[in-house]
C-alpha cells in the first residue's frame, strides 16, 4: 500500500478502563500491521498504553471514570437532562477529531456517542463490543445482585421482572440522543443498543459464551476474545513459585474493589496457597508481611494464569476471558452490571462460581474456593473453553473484517479469512458478495 493511498483508521474507546483501552489498542496494533494509519481518539490513564506502543492519541471528551462507574453500578435510569448534555459534548468531540483525522473508518468500543457521530459526518463506522450488549444477545439476563428492585421487591419478583424493566432502560439511555440526532437529521434510536453497534459489530466472544439470536445477519460476526498481549513484565519472584502448592490469582482490572485484596492476604497470607496479587494501579495498600503472598501492580497475566489453580477476580470481560484462555477457572465477585452478566455466563457454563459482595467473608471465600479446587468439572470446563478460544486469532480477524468493510462498503459481505484466524463464519443467509444490497445494516430485534 503506497503512503498516498493509505487508509486511516480511528479508534474510539474510553481511556480510563483497561479492558477497553486494550482491546482497541489490540485491534489498531493488527490494523497496522495490515499498513492503515493507526489513530486513537481517547482520554484517561490507560492511554498511556497507546501512546507507549509508539500510537498518536487524540484527545476526546470523556465523562469522568466515576461518574461512569457510578452508573454502571446503579444498572438503572439516568437523569435525561444531564444525558442529553453529555451526549452533545460526545459527539460534538467525536465530530471535531472526524473532521481533523479524516478517517476511512471509525472503530468504537463502547463509545456510545460515536454511531451518532459517524453518521453525522458519513463515515463508515465499526462496532466492536460483547454481545451481551446488543439487540442480538440470546440469553436471558437476570437481575443482578443488590439490585435496587431485588432491595425492594425481593429476588424472585425482581427477577421475573427484570426482562421489563431492562427494555425499558434501554429505551430510557437513547432518548439522550434525540436532539443531537434530531439536529444532524438522523433519525431517533430505538434503544442504546444502536450507540453500541456499528454498521457492522464485531462481538469479541466465544459464540456459545455470549450466544446471538441466529436470526442475526452478517453485519454481526464474532471475530473471538481480544486479550491484551502486551509486553508486560514477568514478575521476577515467578521462578521462586512452588508449583506444587495450590496457587491463586487476584485480580480485579481497573474497576474492582481493593478491599478483595486486603482479604486475600488476611484469609490466606501464612498458610500453604500462594497469593498472586495485580492492582492495575487501583490504590491500595497492602503489608507485604507474608512470604506466600506476590504483589505487582501490572504483570503479565498470562504468565501469572498460566501457574494459577484459580483465578478471583471482579468478573471483568477481559479478566474472564484471560483465565479461561489458560483454562483457569473463575471465582467471581462482581461490582457492576456488565461483570454480573459475565459471571452468569461463566456459572452457566461450568467454568467458575460467582460470590455476590454482600455474602463476600473469609469464610465464604476458602470455602468457594475450595469447592473448585476439589471438583473437577470448574478446571474441565474452563479446559474446554480454552480449546475453543485457541481456535481464534481474534485482533487479525477483526482487523481483516474492518479491512473488508473498508474495501467493499458493503456490511453484509464477509471476507475469507486464512487458516487458522477464526472457525468458519455463522453465515444463516450465506449473502452472495456480488448480489447483496449495500444499504444500511438491519436493526430489527429489540432485546
Amino acid at each position: 500500500m503506497s503512503r498516498s493511498s493509505r487508509r486511516k483508521v480511528a479508534l474510539f474507546a474510553d481511556g480510563g478502563f483497561l479492558a477497553h483501552a486494550t482491546r482497541v489498542l489490540e485491534v489498531g496494533r493488527a490494523l497496522h500491521r495490515l499498513g492503515y494509519e493507526v489513530v486513537f481518539c481517547s482520554t484517561g490513564p490507560y492511554t498511556r498504553l497507546m501512546r507507549e506502543a509508539g500510537f498518536e492519541v487524540y484527545p476526546v471528551y470523556t465523562e469522568d471514570r466515576e461518574v461512569t462507574l457510578g452508573l454502571a453500578r446503579r444498572a438503572g435510569l439516568v437523569n435525561l437532562s444531564w444525558w442529553r448534555e453529555c451526549a452533545e459534548k460526545s459527539v460534538e468531540s467525536d465530530m471535531a477529531a472526524i473532521s481533523t483525522l479524516k478517517p476511512d473508518v471509525v472503530v468504537g468500543d463502547m463509545r456510545l456517542s460515536l454511531s451518532t457521530s459517524a453518521a453525522g459526518m458519513g463515515v463508515p463506522c465499526v462496532g466492536l463490543t460483547n454481545a451481551a450488549w446488543t439487540s442480538r444477545f440470546a440469553e436471558r439476563i437476570h437481575v443482578p445482585e443488590g439490585h435496587i428492585t431485588e432491595r425492594v421487591l425481593g429476588h424472585t419478583v425482581a427477577d421475573a421482572l427484570f426482562p421489563h424493566l431492562k427494555k425499558l432502560i434501554i429505551r430510557h439511555w437513547a432518548r439522550g440522543f434525540d436532539r443531537i440526532r434530531s439536529r444532524l437529521k438522523l433519525a431517533p434510536l430505538l434503544t442504546m443498543y444502536e450507540l453500541v453497534e456499528g454498521d457492522i459489530t464485531l462481538l469479541a466472544d466465544l459464540p456459545e459464551y455470549f450466544p446471538i439470536d441466529e436470526r442475526s445477519e452478517a453485519d454481526f460476526r464474532y471475530v473471538g476474545p481480544i486479550m491484551f498481549r502486551a509486553a508486560l513484565p514477568r514478575p521476577i519472584w515467578l521462578p521462586r513459585l512452588d508449583r506444587s502448592r495450590p496457587t491463586l490469582y487476584f485480580t480485579m482490572g481497573s474497576t474492582g474493589d481493593t478491599q478483595f485484596f486486603t482479604e486475600a492476604a488476611k484469609v490466606f497470607g501464612g498458610t500453604s496457597y500462594q497469593v498472586l496479587i495485580t492492582t492495575a494501579g487501583l490504590p491500595v495498600d497492602l503489608y507485604r508481611k507474608y512470604d506466600n503472598v506476590f504483589i505487582e501492580e501490572l504483570a503479565d497475566g498470562d504468565s501469572l494464569m498460566s501457574v494459577s489453580h484459580v483465578a478471583i477476580t471482579h468478573g471483568g470481560n477481559g479478566t474472564v476471558y484471560q483465565a479461561l484462555t489458560n483454562g483457569v477457572p473463575v471465582l467471581g465477585i462482581p461490582t457492576l452490571f456488565d461483570q454480573e452478566v459475565n459471571l452468569q455466563r461463566v456459572e452457566a457454563l461450568g467454568a467458575g462460581l460467582r460470590m455476590a459482595r454482600r455474602d463476600y467473608c473469609a469464610e465464604r471465600l476458602r470455602a468457594a474456593i475450595e469447592q473448585i479446587l476439589h471438583t473437577k468439572s470448574f478446571t474441565q470446563s474452563a479446559r474446554r473453553l480454552s480449546g475453543r478460544i485457541a481456535e481464534y486469532e481474534a485482533p487479525r480477524a477483526a482487523a481483516l473484517h474492518i479491512d473488508h468493510f473498508v474495501q467493499t462498503g458493503n456490511p453484509l459481505s464477509l471476507p475469507k479469512l486464512p487458516a487458522g484466524v477464526s472457525p468458519p463464519a455463522r453465515t444463516p443467509s450465506d449473502v452472495d458478495e456480488g448480489s447483496a444490497d449495500m444499504a444500511v445494516p438491519r436493526r430489527q430485534h429489540v432485546g
